[in-house]
């Protein structure tokens, strides 16, 4: 609620003043028989001794003053009427003031409303003129009683050296006698001065006072009134403007989301673009749509074209790469600046490829897509067209959509091209990790062969060097076996070849490739084989699994240590736990030790062997748990059934 509104009671002592001025109207002029100025002195008595000429006349006096209150009475009923008919301040002066003058039976009146900032008076109603008429602070009459306060009557204008005759001089009247009086707000400020010019009568009574001052009440309480509907017109126009603002910035927001959640809703860019650029055409009316991306050492155009007509939309849409052509997008991405054209000359434009043929562009529009600070392509709208209307130019909200749409784009290709370059890199240390691993596991076996291969040439023993070749023969048959696992993983073909070994067979050659891998690492190789009886295992990925727990436990034990492996049975499990002496396992990385790409303090670790293991270990339907403590060394204990199944579960 308005400070204005909370003053209702100060309006209504307004009123009440307003009534007791009227109230205070005299009801005869001074040139009337003394009997009608004070009617209190009329008795019987008194009326008896008037003659009948006398009593003639004082009825015909009453009877004229009579007459004269209606008039003014039925004036002032009028300008009260339209101050609850109209909230419109210049229609209730005008009213008013048309009223005042001729309750006045004056010649003219005229109200200066005041600026309060300036003090400057605005001749707003001129009744009888449209000069329009303006004083300075203090100029004139209206200027001094605004200054001063102070209602004056004037006889005759020009004796009185306050006034200011250039508004006779432009208008061609002339003002003799003149009633002004200032008019107050409910706080006693002066906001306005009303004034009345050349009596009928000659010059104006104190009843012509009374009744202006009643009047400029009334005034008042319009103006105030005014002023307070304007104040809430003008509210509700910001209010309007503001809800305006919203449902603008609402329709946008839904725009930015439909178009992030078909965005999201494709996983290639091509179907994606298709998609954008459509939604793009029909949201502004457009013709034809091209996305414009750069690559490495070219651009890659998509374009979509609306080849009817009509507004039917039979859509055609291609992408190509383009180099040395000259079009739009190009100049958009190279320059980073938004490009619009409206003109006749966007007729010489070139489209947005060459095959765009029939398209003839009539105007376009393109925005930059940006990066970061980086500009990746430029979003081309061309032939803005409305329902049976030549083609018309882009409007500002068409530049801005259009730019909302490109920034959205943006972000989705850079977040795509982001995103495919991690996995890029990923895979490419996968595939290092993955061949580092298989050199590591290439390495025992080869190792073996050049120490056989070095024992063959040193000796002349033919059955030695037969023995030699036959477990060099064994390990190259090893190298083959691992290599056609590799071939199937890489074909996705992780199927097992599971095949009967005794235990005590399968440990003397693990043993065998254990001597080579740990010899050198000054590591004690111990085995205790609880169980020698058979098992059914893939061999050479129970070699790797055991191998890579080995080189792991060699890491562990830089200054050298015990290796101790055994192998018991349980029901029908068979139990291998394999013990080093080193340091343990670091206790932040024991949650997911058997992650891949999880190493602590390696410095040539891949980080995948105990995945390996862990995989090897769950497709023989077995478990791998481990037991660690700081410096005291760890332990592993892997469970495999003896008889696995030929489908891991």
């Amino acid at each position: 609620m308005s400070e204005k509104s909370l003053k209702t009671p100060l309006r209504a002592r307004r009123v009440r003043q307003i009534t007791g001025a009227l109230a205070a109207i005299p009801t005869a002029a001074p040139d009337a028989p003394e009997i009608l100025r004070d009617p209190g002195q009329l008795t019987e008595l008194s009326l008896r001794l008037l003659s009948e000429g006398e009593k003639i006349e004082l009825l015909l006096a009453f009877r004229r003053q009579l007459k004269k209150q209606q008039r003014r009475y039925s004036s002032l009923l009028q300008i009260s009427s339209s101050l609850g008919a109209t909230l419109d301040r210049e229609e209730f002066l005008e009213i008013t003031l048309e009223q005042l003058t001729e309750l006045m039976r004056a010649e003219r009146s005229t109200l200066y409303l005041i600026d309060q900032s300036t003090g400057r008076l605005y001749g707003k109603i001129a009744q009888g003129s449209q000069t329009q008429i303006v004083l300075d602070p203090g100029q004139g009459i209206a200027g001094w009683v605004a200054q001063s306060g102070q209602s004056i009557n004037i006889r005759d204008a020009y004796d009185d050296p306050r006034f200011h005759s250039d508004v006779d001089s432009r208008t061609g009247f002339q003002t003799r006698s003149m009633l002004c009086q200032p008019i107050r707000n409910m706080e006693g400020e002066i906001i306005a001065v009303v004034q009345v010019l050349n009596s009928a009568g000659g010059n104006f009574s104190e009843d012509d006072e009374n009744l202006l001052s009643a009047i400029g009440g009334q005034i008042s309480i319009a103006l105030e009134n005014s002023e307070l509907y304007q104040s809430l017109v003008d509210k509700n126009a910001q209010l309007l403007t503001t809800k305006e603002r919203l449902e603008h910035k609402f329709a946008e927001l839904d725009l930015l989301y439909n178009i992030q959640s078909k965005l999201s809703h494709h996983s290639d860019l091509e179907s994606l673009v298709q998609t954008i650029t459509q939604e793009t055409l029909e949201l502004v009316n457009g013709k034809a749509c091209a996305l414009t991306l750069r690559e490495e050492g070219y651009h890659r155009v998509h374009v979509l074209i609306d080849r009817s007509e009509d507004q039917s939309r039979q859509w055609d849409f291609y992408t190509r790469a383009v180099t040395d052509e000259n079009t739009i997008g190009q100049a958009v991405i190279a320059s980073g600046q938004p490009f619009v054209c409206h003109s006749q000359a966007c007729q010489h434009l070139p489209g947005p490829t060459s095959e765009a043929s029939g398209l003839n562009v009539e105007n376009i529009i393109a925005v930059p897509l940006f990066d970061d600070e980086v500009c990746i392509g430029a979003l081309e709208v061309f032939n803005l067209v409305l329902p049976q209307q030549e083609c018309l130019g882009f409007t500002d909200d068409d530049v801005k959509i259009i730019t909302l749409i490109a920034s959205q784009i943006a972000g989705t290709v850079a977040s795509r091209r982001h995103r495919e370059a991690q996995e890029k890199e990923h895979r490419l240390a996968s595939i290092g990790q993955m061949i580092s691993g298989i050199l590591h596991d290439f390495k025992t076996p080869f190792s073996v062969i050049s120490g056989y291969v070095q024992l063959m040439a040193d000796t002349d023993e033919a059955e030695e060097r037969q023995e030699y070749a036959g477990r060099v023969k064994h390990q190259i048959h090893q190298l083959n076996q691992m290599t056609r696992e590799l071939l199937k993983f890489a074909r996705g073909d992780s199927r097992m070849l599971l095949r009967k070994i005794f235990v005590n067979a399968f440990m003397d050659e693990t043993r065998e490739l254990l001597d080579a891998e740990l010899s050198d690492r000054d590591i004690e190789l111990s085995i205790d084989l609880q169980y020698r009886g058979e098992v059914r295992i893939d061999v050479v990925k129970m070699k790797r699994a055991i191998l890579n727990l080995a080189r792991n436990a060699a890491d562990a034990m830089p200054e050298g240590g015990r290796f101790t492996i055994g192998v018991d049975r349980q029901n029908d499990q068979v139990i291998w736990r394999f013990s080093d002496t080193g340091q343990g396992i670091p206790p932040e990385i024991r949650d997911h030790l058997f992650e891949s790409f999880v190493t602590q303090g390696k410095q040539d670790g891949t980080g995948l062997g105990l995945a390996v293991v862990k995989k090897i270990v769950s497709d023989h339907g077995g478990t791998i748990t481990f037991e660690s403590g700081p410096g005291q060394g760890t332990t592993f204990e892997i469970r495999t059934p003896i008889h696995p199944p030929e489908e891991p579960s």
